[in-house]
C-alpha cells in the first residue's frame, strides 16, 4: 500500500520541482513576497503555462458560422453609418430581451459582470458597516464587487455540487448581515427557494450571481429572476457572449432601477446632473446591437451544452466525480458553464490530459476566503469548499466541440485512470 505522503499526488514531479519563474508571469515581481508565502505546488498551478496548439480547446470564442459572421459585420456598419455609438435604441432593445427572458421586470446594461455585483449593492444602500455572506467558491469577482461597495464578504461554505450551503449560510448570519449573494457556479442553479425563504425570515436582500448561468432555469424560475437583483457577466466566454466586456443587472423595483441608471453613468440624471458620485459603468452600444444579432444562437449552443454533458457524464460517471447529468434537452437545472469533475489525482490528471493535447483548467485553485487580500477576515470553518478546491478540474466544454473529441477526453481519463490504478 503506498504511503500517503509519497503518493504521486502529494509528490512534486521532476520537472515541476522548481517554480516557475517568476520574471515571465505578470504581477510577480511586484507581489513575489505574496507568492512567496504559498506552497510551492500551489504557486507551480497558479503559473502553468498556456497550453500551446491543443488538440481539444478548453474555449473557442471563434465565430466560424460565415452567416453570422456577415450579420455581425452588418449590424456594426448599420451601427457607424447611424453614428448613435453611446446608449441609444440598440440598448434599450438588448435590455428589453435580456428582462423579459429572465423573467424580470427591468434590466440595466453596464460594462461587465463585475460592475453588475457592485452597482446592484450600491443600488440597495449595502456598504460600510455591512455584511453579505456569499460562497467560499467563486471567482474573485464576487467578494471584489462587495469590498469596493464598502460591505464586508462573509465567506460560507458549499455542498458537492459547488454551490452555496444554504445551512452554513444560515449559521452566519449576524445583526450586520444584510444580503445573501448566491453564485449559480459553473452554471448551476442554486437552491434558490431554500435561499428566498431564509432571507425572508431574516429580512435579507438577495442579489443572484448569475455570471455563468445565463439560460438555467427550473420549475421555479429562471437564473436572474429570482432575487431582488441579479448579476449577470456576458463576456466573450459565457453561454450568451458578448464581443468584450459586457453586464447586465436585473430587478423588479422601478426606483432600484432609476437609481440603477444614474450609478451606471456617474450618478447623473438627464447626463448633466449628479445626484451621487459613482464612475462610468455604461454598456458599449456595439456590444448590445452585435449581441442582438448573436442571441439567436444561444438556444442551438445551449442544446449541444447539454448533449455534450451528457455524453461525459455517461463515460466518466465510474472513474470520477461528476455534475449531475442532464435528464432531459429540456433539464436547464445548468448550462454547463464548465464541466467540472472531481478527483484526488488532479495534479497528475492535469498533467497527464495536457500531454495528450486536452487543455484543462483548474477555476479556481484559491477560495475566495484563501486569498491574499482576504486572509485578515474572520475565517469560518470551510471543510468541504477546502476538500473541494484540491480537487476541482474543468474540462472542454463548448458547443464547437465533436462527439469525436468528448470522447477522446473520456478515453484519456480512462486511460490515466486505468494507469493509475495499475500503479504504473
Amino acid at each position: 500500500m503506498t504511503n500517503v505522503k509519497d503518493s504521486p499526488e502529494n509528490m512534486t514531479p521532476p520537472d515541476r520541482m522548481a517554480v516557475p519563474s517568476t520574471a515571465k508571469a505578470p504581477g510577480t515581481a511586484l507581489y513575489g513576497n505574496i507568492l512567496g508565502e504559498m506552497p510551492e505546488e500551489l504557486v507551480a498551478e497558479l503559473l502553468q503555462p498556456t497550453l500551446p496548439n491543443p488538440r481539444v480547446r478548453f474555449r473557442d470564442l471563434s465565430v466560424q458560422d460565415p452567416e453570422l459572421r456577415a450579420r455581425l459585420l452588418h449590424v456594426v456598419d448599420e451601427l457607424l453609418r447611424d453614428g448613435r455609438l453611446l446608449m441609444g435604441p440598440a440598448v434599450e432593445k438588448w435590455e428589453r430581451l435580456i428582462a423579459d427572458y429572465c423573467g424580470a421586470r427591468y434590466c440595466v446594461g453596464v460594462s461587465s459582470g463585475t460592475n453588475a455585483i457592485y452597482l446592484a449593492l450600491r443600488a440597495f444602500d449595502i456598504g460600510p458597516g455591512d455584511e453579505v455572506i456569499v460562497p467560499a467558491m467563486s471567482w474573485i469577482a464576487t467578494a471584489n464587487a462587495v469590498v469596493l461597495a464598502g460591505a464586508t464578504p462573509v465567506f460560507v461554505d458549499v455542498g458537492d455540487d459547488l454551490n452555496i450551503d444554504v445551512s452554513n449560510a444560515e449559521a452566519a448570519i449576524t445583526p450586520r448581515t444584510r444580503a445573501i449573494l448566491p453564485v449559480h457556479y459553473t452554471g448551476r442553479l442554486c437552491d434558490m427557494i431554500s435561499i428566498g425563504t431564509l432571507a425572508a425570515r431574516h429580512g435579507l436582500r438577495v442579489i443572484e450571481d448569475a455570471a455563468q448561468a445565463f439560460g438555467a432555469a427550473d420549475e421555479s424560475g429562471r437564473a436572474g429572476g429570482f432575487g431582488d437583483a441579479a448579476a449577470f457577466s456576458l463576456n466573450p466566454m459565457k453561454v450568451f457572449p458578448g464581443f468584450g466586456e459586457v453586464g447586465a443587472v436585473l430587478v423588479n423595483d422601478p426606483k432600484i432601477c432609476e437609481r440603477l441608471r444614474a450609478l451606471r453613468y456617474l450618478g447623473t440624471v438627464n447626463k448633466e446632473v449628479c445626484v451621487e458620485p459613482s464612475l462610468n459603468h455604461k454598456i458599449d452600444t456595439i456590444q448590445a446591437a452585435m449581441m442582438l444579432v448573436s442571441y439567436d444562437v444561444v438556444e442551438p449552443a445551449l442544446v449541444r451544452r447539454l448533449e455534450l454533458a451528457a455524453r461525459y457524464c455517461q463515460r466518466l460517471k465510474d472513474l470520477v466525480g461528476c455534475p449531475a447529468a442532464p435528464r432531459s434537452a429540456a433539464d436547464r437545472r445548468s448550462v454547463f458553464f464548465d464541466f467540472t469533475i472531481t478527483t484526488p489525482r488532479r495534479g497528475e490528471m492535469r498533467r497527464f490530459l495536457e500531454g495528450r493535447g486536452i487543455e484543462v483548467k483548474i477555476r479556481h485553485p484559491l477560495l475566495m476566503s484563501q486569498q491574499p487580500a482576504y486572509r485578515h477576515l474572520d475565517r469560518r470553518p470551510l471543510p468541504n469548499a477546502e476538500r473541494l478546491v484540491k480537487q476541482i478540474l474543468s474540462l472542454p466544454l463548448h458547443e464547437k466541440l465533436t462527439d469525436d473529441q468528448i470522447d477522446y477526453v473520456a478515453e484519456s481519463i480512462s486511460d490515466f485512470c486505468s494507469t493509475a490504478a495499475s500503479g504504473r
